[in-house]
């Protein structure tokens, strides 16, 4: 019996060609490969610059903590989303440093912001990370729960951390009011009983004075609770001398964007790397489950 031959491969798209025509095809694709090359970078550089904000809340330690998710991320996950932004070549900015993006000042790309909210103490093993990569951040601090048990920071913590030539520390009000039906809007507007407008200004003027009166230097920027709030409450917020607010919009900031709605991104500990560079270039929020015991 005959071995049968092996199938063959087409060799239309080379009978059909004259043989002079295919070193001219070649040479063609040679030619046009850097010139496109070129038109990628060129549309690159000539994208608006844009800056995400992370916004991350506890760090867990231990692993009997609270699970992953919203407002919790181990430890290891915060080191290796460090990492990447650092063999990425991401330079973080500071508060100031945003305030300026957003009037137009330039900064290399590609850069992001890495914020802290609420004062938890665990965020304070976050620190040694940022410090092995020389990261900038910010904490936002509820005044109130300064020193009022082992979950906050206390006031010598919170010092030493502003005295920091990297981190610096802001206002996230006096009590962080957020539970529906009891927010800083529904104080404003009258739906929480024992609460008025008044009461929402203390919250905004009282933190600002206390954390100046610490820290002793201005305090210009302010996050509001559960980053809800409306146009009364910025309008209060300017009358009480601040500069620049952020919220939990999630989004990208650009030049010329509003210093008084500030987008930023809440990190779910959940979330792998995919999700978290997809973050970094969209700034939406992803929400993800945690993987089961």
């Amino acid at each position: 019996m005959m071995t049968p031959l092996p199938p063959r491969r087409s060799l239309k798209s080379e009978t059909m060609m004259p043989t002079s025509a295919r070193p001219r095809r070649l040479l063609r694709t040679a030619l046009l490969a850097p010139l496109l090359a070129l038109a990628g970078a060129s549309a690159a550089a000539d994208a608006p610059p844009s800056l995400p904000i992370l916004v991350y809340h506890q760090i867990r330690v231990a692993p009997g903590g609270p699970p992953d998710g919203m407002t919790v991320v181990s430890v290891k996950r915060f080191s290796d989303e460090m990492r990447w932004l650092h063999q990425a070549g991401y330079r973080t900015l500071s508060m100031d440093e945003v305030a300026r993006f957003l009037k137009g000042e330039k900064f290399p790309q590609p850069a992001v912001a890495i914020q802290f909210d609420d004062g938890w103490s665990s965020a304070l093993a976050a620190e040694p990370v940022l410090d092995h990569y020389g990261f900038q951040a910010t904490f936002w601090i509820i005044v109130g729960s300064v020193g009022t048990g082992a979950l906050f920071l206390d006031w010598a913590q919170v010092r030493r951390l502003d005295r920091s030539s990297r981190f610096k520390v802001y206002s996230h009000t006096m009590t962080h009011p957020y539970e529906a039906g009891k927010t800083l809007v529904d104080w404003v507007d009258g739906k929480t009983a024992g609460k008025t407008a008044a009461d929402a200004r203390l919250e905004l003027t009282e933190s600002k004075r206390v954390l100046e009166e610490k820290l002793g230097r201005p305090v210009q920027y302010l996050d509001w609770p559960a980053g809800v709030f409306d146009d009364a409450l910025v309008a209060m917020a300017k009358e009480a001398g601040y500069t620049a607010l952020v919220t939990t919009v999630d989004g990208m900031n650009f030049p010329g964007g509003d210093s008084l709605r500030i987008h930023r991104t809440v990190i779910d500990g959940a979330c792998g790397e995919k999700d978290f560079r997809a973050i970094l270039k969209d700034g939406r929020y992803r929400a993800c489950a945690a993987p089961a015991n």
